[in-house]
């Protein structure tokens, strides 16, 4: 092709696309591509001539849009209203207006700045005990995922486990979660892990024990005092207070069970360490400043326990040992500190804020701080173990 007629069709693609022909059908006709178009409406911007089509394709009528103004508006001054994308719609097709798209209208509505006026994030001011994790091993959060199932085998139950400072994570797959399998779970994870000082959990009955008889305190608890561990339950209906675990339940949920399909619980549990150390190896959290949870463990200069791998559940029942159980709770303004469904009547100072009690089981009592400051102590008795 001759350098004249090579211009001549730059020239006709340039004026054709500023005469608001669409890209796609001005290629097409003159068989070139769309880069080419872009390349040579490029240049003529750089001349200092305007590059952009004279009228927008497709773009919304005036009175289209007009008539979604008016719409949001009256929805806005009207008491009770639905003010979306639907009820803009139902405002319209009244007038005999077709149905917009929802780009369209959410996007009409922006640009005009008739979305609901977003307030600051203020924070509550309210002071919260969070457990620090300084280092490997110092805290540990556990959460039971399930029930799940297995098409032609059944339900099951997870009991996950994170290292807090270093992300490492602990499946322990069961069938019940009875306080036996938690127990089983948790010696499990420490036998792989090692031994945390805290372990964090939510206030699932098989982490603490009786509703009927709650000072007996569970085997799980009873488990943890036997091996000097403190256990705190985060405040009722805030999950989010164990974060860490709640967000890997996600990532067990997509990248474990549901991305494969699993012939029998078995399967499943044979495949679970396989996933463990998958990520353990490979798995990048910004929260370790982009290292993997093995990365991170390398990192850590202190030394971390094992449970032995000879140490078993005992077959009796686990004698009460001297220790803390912690419960991180928010006081409402009936005043009562509920401890595992107990209610204790604490000073109206503490109405709207959030505390932690201590069960100490060598004097049996229950301490209460506020802000690391000791408020209030209750008589709290335990069983004698003979």
């Amino acid at each position: 092709m001759s350098g004249d007629r090579t211009k001549e069709l730059r020239q006709e693609a340039v004026a054709r696309y500023l005469g608001g022909e669409s890209a796609t059908e001005i290629c097409r006709s003159l068989g070139k591509t769309r880069q080419w178009l872009y390349k040579w409406l490029q240049r003529q911007g750089e001349l200092g001539q305007d590059s952009s089509p004279k009228r927008a394709h497709n773009r919304t009528p005036v009175e289209i849009e007009n008539a979604i103004i008016s719409a949001r508006k009256k929805l806005q001054k009207t008491k009770y209203a639905q003010i979306g994308v639907n009820a803009i719609n139902r405002e319209l097709y009244r007038q005999g207006i077709s149905p917009r798209p929802a780009s369209t209208i959410k996007r009409i509505i922006q640009r005009e700045g008739l979305l609901p006026e977003k307030l600051p994030y203020m924070p509550k001011g309210k002071s919260y005990p969070k457990m620090k994790a300084l280092c490997a091993n110092s805290l540990h959060q556990a959460d039971l995922v399930g029930p799940r199932y297995i098409k032609g085998d059944g339900r099951f139950y997870s009991l996950n486990v994170m290292d807090i400072a270093t992300h490492r994570i602990k499946l322990n797959p069961c069938r019940r979660k009875a306080d036996e399998n938690i127990a089983e779970g948790l010696i499990n994870t420490w036998r792989k892990l090692g031994m945390p000082d805290f372990l964090q959990v939510d206030n699932e009955l098989s982490f603490r024990g009786s509703n009927r008889y709650p000072h007996s305190l569970g085997l799980v608890l009873r488990l943890c005092l036997l091996l000097r561990i403190q256990t705190i339950f985060i405040p009722q209906a805030e999950p989010w207070r164990n974060a860490e675990i709640e967000s890997f339940q996600d990532i067990f949920d997509k990248n474990f069970f549901r991305v494969q399909k699993f012939s029998s619980f078995h399967d499943l549990c044979l495949e679970a360490p396989n996933f463990e150390d998958y990520h353990n190896e490979h798995y990048i959290y910004s929260c370790l400043n982009g290292k993997t949870p093995h990365r991170a463990l390398q990192e850590d200069f202190l030394d971390i326990q094992l449970l032995p791998q000879s140490f078993q559940l005992p077959k009796e029942k686990i004698p009460l040992e001297d220790g803390y159980i912690h419960l991180i709770r928010f006081i409402r303004s009936d005043r009562k500190l509920d401890i595992f469904g107990e209610k204790f009547m604490v000073s109206k100072d503490l109405v709207y804020e959030y505390v932690k009690a201590t069960i100490c089981t060598d004097c049996h009592i229950l301490q209460v701080r506020h802000d690391d400051q000791l408020v209030e102590t209750f008589s709290y008795s335990l069983p004698i173990d003979a």
